[in-house]
């Protein structure tokens, strides 16, 4: 999510804390005025100097890793993006795990024994009075990396001497994790979007980048996971190789040793010859194959830290696992469809937009789909309630924006006349709509011959309204007068529309 979408869902006294996360000049302002200053200073706001200068702060270790662990929560969420439930039982989980593998007897076993007491001693001493500083812990961080360990033996040593998370071992409260996410939100690095979904953290796409670095990380652990599973065999064993790590087992195994090294991204593919760093370009969907190793590896790691990887299980039917992408699916984003594996083929794009489509309407809105007869109409059709007038809805993917071509009106003009009922709204579900369009929509309801309302929706706003229409009423399905409207069905209009019909 942008700085521009989130904001949009967000009330006046969180965009304030924006506001004042990078500037104390402006007095407090109404809604509208917040989100202006936010657009238009978001440089100042998404600067890395100042997104690392804020991060970097002195203080007792138990804080520096709550809100490590709290911003390694959401980078490992999708989308950078969680709720707070969500963010507390991650942190959780990540903190458990290191417990849990401090307390095994094979904590540390492919480390490096004297490294590992050499690292342990030093961190004993920086603990006693349980203040590390900045400066300490870049210290620590040199003196791990020059030792050859991996950033998790890090974890595990301070487990060991009881201080982590915490002193004791204590995992950090929900309580807790919400002083963090606050905190968090006055640095300007988390928004929280109380207007969505119940209520979301984001760090918008824009931070997200700067946030990895300070964090020293350069993939989310899936797009880890996606990276390494697109390497053979033969590959993997090469890297647990140069870390001094078996090499033997299963893909999946092997996946998950790499990982356990704690090896970046970077320094494994490094570890590839010129050839397989060719051949794993040429496998994944958009990548160029020319250039330099080092060009070619950070073609590679971009490209997988830039791919947009929801949870989505194999077992998944496949109405939801288009719906779940059906916003790639309507940009015709091939780089992340091919690359999830969400279609595998570019023709399958279309009919895939079609059918999470109509997931989403039956599914997630809880309406009835009308069947059609025939091939030539539009791609949906559902009946207003008790009423005999139809909602007719056609999807249009395209790598730019929508701007209503001729050949469109006549086409739909077509679908509405042949109708076999009034056709009160024809929705038009497109990536993102161009202004010009509306003129084509008013020309349509215009000579439809039945003042048909033409509604033109970005497939992400279509999501927002089927995630969010719930929180809003008690009904069992949708009321389709949200969508009965004409013109561009734009983020706040939708807003309006909702309160009114809801």
């Amino acid at each position: 999510m942008r700085v521009d979408e989130a904001i949009e869902l967000m009330t006046k006294g969180l965009l304030q804390r924006v506001v004042d996360s990078f500037t104390k000049d402006f007095p407090k302002s109404d809604e509208e005025r917040a989100r202006e200053i936010i657009l238009r200073n978001s440089g100042e706001l998404t600067d890395p100097r100042r997104i690392e200068a804020v991060l970097a702060f002195d203080g007792r270790l138990q804080d520096q890793i709550r809100q490590t662990c709290v911003l390694e929560a959401l980078i490992g969420s999708p989308d950078c993006t969680a709720s707070e439930l969500d963010v507390v039982e991650n942190v959780t989980q990540l903190q458990q795990q290191v417990l849990d593998a401090a307390a095994s007897p094979q904590a540390l076993r492919y480390e490096d024994a004297r490294s590992v007491e050499v690292l342990r001693a030093v961190m004993r001493v920086a603990l006693k009075d349980a203040i590390v500083t900045n400066q300490e812990l870049e210290l620590l961080r040199v003196l791990r990396e020059s030792l050859g360990l991996s950033p998790l033996s890090m974890r595990i040593i301070q487990a060991q001497l009881e201080h982590f998370p915490r002193k004791g071992n204590l995992l950090h409260t929900a309580a807790e994790c919400r002083e963090a996410l606050l905190n968090l939100q006055r640095c300007g690095i988390v928004f929280y979007c109380n207007r969505a979904n119940g209520g979301l953290y984001v760090i918008p796409e824009e931070v997200a980048p700067s946030v990895r670095r300070v964090l020293g990380i350069e993939l989310s652990s899936h797009a880890w996971g996606k990276l390494l599973s697109n390497l053979t065999v033969a590959q993997l064993a090469t890297i647990l190789r140069a870390e001094g790590m078996p090499e033997s087992g299963k893909k999946e195994a092997r996946i998950e040793r790499v990982v356990l090294t704690g090896v970046k991204p970077s320094t494994a593919l490094a570890r590839l010859s010129k050839e397989d760093l060719y051949h794993l370009c040429t496998s994944v969907p958009g990548l160029k194959i020319s250039g330099s190793k080092p060009t070619k590896i950070t073609r590679i790691v971009r490209h997988f830290a830039n791919l947009v990887i929801r949870d989505v299980a194999e077992e998944t039917p496949p109405g939801e696992r288009y719906y779940q992408y059906l916003v790639e699916l309507a940009a015709r984003d091939r780089a992340n469809l091919l690359t999830n594996r969400i279609v595998t083929k570019d023709r399958e794009i279309e009919g895939a937009f079609e059918e999470g489509t109509r997931f989403l309407f039956s599914e997630k809105l809880g309406l009835e789909l009308q069947h059609m007869e025939g091939t030539d109409h539009a791609d949906g059709c559902i009946t207003f309630g008790k009423t005999s007038e139809l909602l007719l809805w056609d999807n249009k993917s395209k790598e730019t924006v929508y701007t209503f071509p001729p050949s469109h009106l006549r086409q739909f003009k077509r679908y509405i006349r042949d109708a076999e009922k009034r056709v009160s709204c024809f929705l038009i579900i497109v990536p993102s709509v161009a202004d010009e369009a509306l003129a084509n929509a008013l020309r349509l309801k215009s000579e439809s011959g039945s003042d048909t309302d033409v509604a033109l929706i970005a497939a992400e706003d279509l999501v927002w309204v089927a995630e969010e229409w719930r929180a809003r009423s008690s009904r069992e399905s949708f009321n389709l007068e949200v969508l009965n409207a004409t013109g561009i069905l734009t983020r706040t209009v939708l807003d309006q529309r909702m309160r009114l019909f809801l």
